[in-house]
């Protein structure tokens, strides 16, 4: 009897023996393989048994590190070539915070032990494809020679440059390699062939990214000490974090829970009951998605008022640029003139959050108007479903914390209880990003920013506030850098300098590039002076994207919003000329693509990758053979490059080993690495054990002789350059609707005497209503009338443990822990299933689709119990999914994990992708992408 069977058969078990039973059979089937060449079966397939295996593999040190916030230590035992099993960092732990250990296991999770059959699986991609019918089309691939497919590429590639110009290649967003050899190696050939349109932050954090810039000059992130002061806080909050799930830098969950057993109080704030919230927070708050904005805000009022003479005013104005009125500032910055850089009266945040009440710190009340507008196209064939709406602001209304519960669903009293802790306390604050995946950003991420300093939680041990110092440690450098000539090119087309009052602390590439979300607008209209969501580098561009190089990434139809919407524009190949993929398996955006071409997987190649937010640099050594024809990266674009005559180049005589052996040992000349490349690969890590650093602690300490790299050189509540880089960015700023409240006047480069006008964009954060958000109390204004068309639900994604965005979403053993049938049993793959139908992969039972959370009380509202079949839709698309009836997601709310893939049939995608149903709007300041927590939806059992 198997062990399903018996589990299946069984009338009396207990937790204990489910999971000991469970426990055994998956060791079982992580020995013996799962498909393919590893053979065997997925575990719930299994016999049980008691009896440990001999291990006669050899075991190798690695990793297999992917986008999941971890990149982890590995052990793999293989034989005759194969791998047998995987298990995790098996050296001593030696790290106790409060004392000077600090070399902690790195262990990997679940995702990298599943790895096995990730590399065995049926389905792979073994031979280079060829569309010869409709994109889209799986009947229309055939299989080709590498020769046919390195010139027919070649050729096409050259035609393009020789058309329409370098500009108009892409090489598109992708996460699946984190040993950087798929970026790298069509980044050299782009640059050979005369460089390439280059884009700007990524998926995960843009607005953490642009907000940090411009409000603390810090280039990429909010930073905030390092893990290990946590031992420091006398209180934790984790804001939209779930380290336990997502990683969030290697053992970040180690660190908490140590955290946890001394005694330090830990506040979870999130929508939903993550894993993180569940095992080591002593409370959570919920609220609404995508108001976190208000609920700052609320925090702010309360510290303003009630608080207001335990706040030390002096010192937040010598740190903090714009949290108060301020007409005469003077920056620490010797290079910026004498009243260009200044807070008018009533435009400061503390006006904003005052509204029509003056503070004593403050000239005036607020400036700001109550509604704000959106720009958008207002006319013509893309005419925005916005144009000419506005959402309310509440520029003129005193943000209290009864303002804020209203809208947030959080309690006035925990609203000021939690700005009590944060001002009488040290505290950590570790946020996640999920906060900022919608419409409406970069408010909460730049209100939280500005909440640290006014409560002095920052630059000091257990005062913290942001993500953990990223990039300790670099990677051995492959050599494959070659500047892009493009982007220099680019400059003067996307970029208006003149609208800045300074570019001297410049630090982020606006100005040369093109937000990362945006790629599908250039594909449709870049080079018609028009754009979808009217953005202005868009407009600006010469030429559209003509070819795009999708390298371990799956963005192109998966992994954006709206992803009905990209297929129709990719389909149109006048826009897109040319699309080549390539990946390990027929994902969705594989599907769309001109040439889908077998690149090697970790393991099969020789790399490295540092840490998150950690200070190791991880060895991931070839020790597989590539099966098929198969080939690396590195080899697919030195042959593309051998078809126009360059491969010599491209090479230059070395290897990828040869590569990052010379990148090691230039390494080890300056001073980074202490043991040698042969060390490196033996050992499978090297370990930079670093002491704790607390982030800000000497501009804290003396702000005037340690500015920060901002225009004032403090953090800046009020950023008017962040205001006029949107404008340099060819955004006209100027909302025609009206002028601002009480005679106000905001200034910039162009208008040093200042304005009344409003603006789309204005130089403080606030609370902005997310365009497909809700208010607890029903009072979201709701401007697309998704309430009126059914859309009652919203719907919120999250990082799922069993997949890396859409990487591994295939493997038969963490579908089979996440996804279950109708019974509660988990589902499992068939041999009957194992083979494409059609295109879609049949991998789970009928009826097993994606799972999504639900309220009791909605449930039951819909006669739905746990295993039903839903469909959730929208007006822009359908999808399949399984519900998980549970408490931990509040009522009107819908949980679905984030990168399941897109599996079209009958109209309706059976793969339960949650981007089937987002939107693709970017974000109003820095066009970041807003998947995760604006939607609406409507489910109905199907």
């Amino acid at each position: 009897m198997s062990f399903k069977e018996k589990l299946l058969n069984s009338t009396s078990f207990t937790r204990r023996t489910f999971l000991k039973g469970a426990s055994v059979a998956g060791a079982t089937a992580a020995l013996y393989g799962c498909g393919g060449g590893g053979g065997g079966k997925t575990y719930m397939e299994e016999d049980t048994t008691v009896e440990v295996p001999k291990i006669t593999e050899r075991a190798v040190m690695g990793s297999t590190p992917h986008n999941c916030g971890g990149r982890c230590s590995s052990k793999y035992y293989i034989k005759d070539g194969v791998v047998k099993r995987i298990v995790t960092d098996e050296n001593p732990d030696n790290n106790s915070l409060g004392t000077t250990a600090n070399d902690p296991q790195r262990r990997s999770c679940v995702r990298c032990r599943s790895r096995k059959q990730w590399f065995y699986r049926q389905d792979r991609l073994l031979y280079p494809l060829k569309q010869t019918g409709n994109r889209g089309d799986v009947n229309g691939f055939v299989r080709i020679s590498w020769e046919q497919a390195f010139t027919e590429i070649g050729q096409k590639l050259k035609s393009i440059v020789d058309t329409h110009g370098a500009r108009s290649l892409h090489a598109i967003y992708g996460s699946g390699d984190s040993t950087g050899w798929a970026g790298a190696s069509v980044g050299r050939l782009f640059n050979m062939l005369g460089g390439s349109l280059p884009y700007r932050d990524d998926y995960s954090w843009p607005a953490l990214d642009h907000v940090a810039t411009f409000t603390e000059g810090a280039g990429y992130i909010p930073e905030g000490n390092s893990r290990g002061d946590i031992v420091n806080a006398e209180h934790v909050f984790l804001w939209s974090y779930n380290g336990h799930e997502a990683i969030w830098g290697t053992q970040s969950g180690w660190y908490l829970t140590q955290a946890k057993e001394r005694g330090i109080p830990m506040t979870a704030i999130d929508t939903r009951v993550s894993k993180t919230a569940a095992t080591v927070a002593d409370e959570l708050v919920t609220l609404a998605p995508t108001t976190d904005a208000a609920l700052i805000l609320g925090m702010m009022h309360h510290l303003l008022t009630t608080r207001n003479v335990d706040l030390d005013v002096a010192f937040i104005k010598s740190h903090l640029h714009g949290f108060f009125d301020d007409p005469a500032a003077t920056s620490y910055q010797a290079s910026v003139a004498a009243g260009t850089y200044v807070v008018p009266n009533g435009a400061s945040l503390s006006a904003y959050v005052m509204g029509n009440v003056q503070h004593a710190e403050n000239g005036a009340a607020s400036i700001y108007p109550n509604t704000i507008g959106y720009n958008v196209n207002t006319s013509g064939p893309m005419t925005d479903p916005l144009a000419g709406k506005r959402a309310p602001i509440y520029g003129q209304i005193p943000k209290t914390p009864e303002w804020a519960s209203a809208i947030t669903g959080v309690p006035a009293a925990k609203i000021r209880e939690m700005a009590d802790t944060l001002l009488d306390k040290k505290c950590t604050i570790w946020n996640g990003s999920g906060f900022q995946r919608h419409s409406e950003s970069e408010q909460a991420v730049w209100l939280l920013r500005v909440l640290s300093v006014i409560t002095k939680n920052f630059g000091a041990p257990g005062c913290s506030y942001g993500m953990q110092p990223w990039s300790w440690v670099s990677g051995p450098a492959n050599g494959m850098g070659l500047s892009n000539p493009v982007s220099a090119a680019m400059t003067p087309v996307l970029y208006d300098a003149t609208e800045m009052t300074t570019t001297a602390f410049y630090a982020n590439d606006t100005k040369n590039t093109i937000p990362v979300f945006i790629w599908l607008d250039a594909v449709e209209n870049g080079g018609t002076g028009t754009s979808r969501w009217n953005d202005g580098q868009v407009k600006a561009l010469q030429k559209g994207i003509k070819c795009i190089f999708n390298f371990s990434g799956n963005v192109l139809a998966n992994q954006s919003g709206d992803v009905n919407l990209s297929k129709s524009i990719l389909s149109d190949k006048t826009k897109c000329e040319l699309l080549v993929t390539c990946d390990h398996f027929m994902t969705s955006s594989a599907m769309m693509c001109d040439y889908v071409l077998p690149g090697t997987m970790q393991m099969e190649k020789p790399g490295a990758s540092t840490g998150w937010f950690s200070e190791e640099v991880l060895c991931v050594p070839q020790v597989l053979e590539a099966p098929g024809e198969v080939r690396s990266e590195y080899d697919i674009c030195a042959g593309i490059a051998g078809s126009l005559g360059l491969e010599a180049q491209y090479r230059d005589g070395k290897t990828m080993e040869d590569r990052l052996a010379a990148g090691w040992a230039a390494g080890v000349t300056a001073g980074r690495y202490n043991i040698s490349y042969d060390e490196f690969k033996e050992k499978g890590i090297w370990k930079g054990n670093l002491p704790i650093t607390i982030k800000y602690q000497s501009f804290r300490n003396n702000p005037a002789a340690n500015p920060l790299s901002t225009p004032s050189g403090k953090f800046e509540a009020y950023a008017q350059w962040m205001m006029e880089d949107y404008q340099a960015r060819h955004y006209n700023n100027i909302d025609p609707f009206g002028t601002l409240e009480n005679g106000g006047l905001i200034r910039d480069a162009k208008r040093p005497a200042g304005s009344n006008a409003m603006r789309f964009v204005y130089p403080i954060p606030m609370y902005i209503p997310s365009v497909e958000g809700r208010h607890a109390d029903g009072s979201h204004p709701d401007l697309t009338n998704r309430e009126a068309a059914g859309y009652t639900y919203t719907l919120h994604t999250w990082h799922v443990m069993y997949r890396s965005h859409s990487t591994l979403n295939s493997v038969a053993y963490l579908n089979e822990n996440f996804k279950q049938d109708i019974h509660g049993n988990p589902a499992f793959l068939p041999e009957t299933r194992k083979a494409a139908n059609n295109g879609a992969v049949k991998t789970w039972e009928d009826g097993v689709y994606e799972p999504v959370w639900i309220n009791p009380i909605d449930a039951s509202a819909l006669g739905l119990t746990t295993g039903d079949r839903v469909l959730i839709e929208n007006d822009r698309g359908k999808i399949y999914a399984s519900t998980v009836v549970t408490n931990r997601v509040p009522a009107q709310v819908l949980c679905i994990g984030q990168g399941s893939w897109h599996s079209k049939e009958g109209g309706v995608d059976v793969g339960g992708c949650a981007n089937t149903l987002t939107h693709a709007r970017p974000s109003r300041i820095c066009q970041g992408m807003t998947l995760a927590n604006d939607c609406r939806v409507k489910i109905t059992k199907a």
